[in-house]
């Protein structure tokens, strides 16, 4: 049986190396990246000086080559002809298959801002993009980061850590605005701040100014900031051009089943650009687990996949925050237990969720309390039982 995915991620990757451990499937996998596979996070860190370029990589090419997988690098994909169980590169290369996965994974959003095509305004996604940022910076002091979310907290660490005066503007009244609440992210603004960092909050960039190269941003609330460099981090997309022309089902992604399975006959979709019962959490944990699913299903051995209850981990800027699930409930049926120390260092969060029957823990946060984040994540990933006087007990630390 032969194998094709599209997208080198960590879903792509994923699947493939399961693939190529099973007896007469052979595996190609096919991307439009220049580097061998690296672990996406890994490229702010790169971009900080934390990580050198060498350690950014996992494996060498010929690692995956002697596991089976064949990496076809710098091959991008022109389209996909379903009816003719085959895709087409842009080089003209007809590749047949029996099973097809994509994993092309998403696409940064950049908002409609004046000047954004000027030199100097980057969005940071793949490693060629933190190479370009990194030879750009040199010839920059001041930078500002649209997105005061995960990837934006992480690029401005990146930015910090090269030397320049960092400013980060965020839309929403609240950093993290997905995964914190009012008060957790009041706590991971000051820590922010007490780091050097700039914050606007409320806020957008309008447009980019400056004679050729930009020189500052203008926000929406009138203020103009100094800049040589931006960098937009407002979000993803799933990426469906080749999804979209070949005809598939599509709902802000590539509509999947429990069984990872498109409406094309033996084409499977994993990672950001599935969306599976209207949802996409385009997190690494979500990208591997639906990897594992479509490749039990490719092999005729049936898996379902279920919703995880996302998770996301910020360990930057001397903070650690873990925000676990549904973190702000509906009112109905819900009750939340919150808990921060005296001097503002430590937050916990804890929310249950009622029924007949008792109540069970679906969400939570943690600033700088690993220990509990580790615990609490088990719970919630087996919806245990939680009765309030528990919830209080853990968010108080007794």
């Amino acid at each position: 049986m032969k194998c094709v995915i599209i997208g080198s991620g960590v879903a792509g990757m994923t699947a493939a190396l399961d693939l190529a451990k099973a007896e007469g499937v052979d595996v190609d996998l096919y991307t439009d990246e220049v580097h061998p596979y690296y672990y996406r996070p890994q490229v702010t860190n790169f971009l900080a000086g934390v990580v050198p370029l060498e350690r950014v990589f996992l494996h060498p090419l010929t690692w995956y080559e002697e596991r089976g997988v064949r990496m076809h690098l710098n091959s991008p994909v022109a389209r996909l002809e379903p009816e003719q169980r085959q895709i087409v590169l842009e080089d003209g290369t007809v590749v047949p298959y029996d099973k097809l996965l994509l994993t092309t994974g998403s696409c940064p959003f950049v908002p409609p801002i004046e000047g954004v095509k000027r030199p100097g305004v980057f969005t940071v996604r793949t490693l060629s993009d933190a190479l370009a940022i990194k030879e750009y910076a040199l010839q920059c002091r001041q930078a500002v980061v649209v997105g005061g979310g995960l990837l934006g907290l992480e690029a401005a660490r990146g930015l910090k850590g090269m030397g320049l005066e960092v400013t980060i503007v965020e839309f929403m009244p609240r950093l993290m605005p997905v995964q914190l609440d009012a008060d957790g992210a009041a706590i991971l603004r000051n820590f922010v701040e007490s780091q050097g960092y700039h914050v606007f909050l409320g806020t957008s960039v309008k447009a980019v100014v400056g004679d050729g190269k930009m020189d500052g941003v203008v926000l929406s609330s009138g203020e103009t900031l100094p800049a040589q460099l931006l960098i937009v981090a407002a979000g993803v997309r799933s990426n469906t051009t080749l999804a979209q022309a070949a005809g598939l089902t599509l709902d802000r992604g590539v509509v999947v089943n429990a069984q990872m399975q498109t409406s094309a006959p033996d084409i499977y979709a994993a990672g950001d650009v599935a969306r599976f019962e209207g949802i996409c959490w385009a997190i690494v944990p979500t990208a591997q687990a639906q990897a594992r699913i479509a490749v039990s299903n490719i092999l005729g051995q049936l898996a379902y996949y279920e919703n995880l209850a996302p998770t996301t981990t910020l360990k930057v800027m001397g903070i650690e925050v873990n925000s676990m699930g549904t973190i702000n409930p509906p009112a109905d049926a819900h009750e939340a237990f919150q808990f921060t120390t005296p001097d503002a260092s430590v937050y916990r969060k804890i929310v249950l969720q009622h029924a007949d029957g008792g109540s069970v823990i679906v969400g939570a946060i943690t600033i700088n309390d690993k220990v509990l984040a580790k615990k609490l994540g088990a719970l919630i990933e087996q919806r245990a039982p939680l009765t309030a006087a528990e919830a209080q007990s853990l968010v108080k630390g007794v």
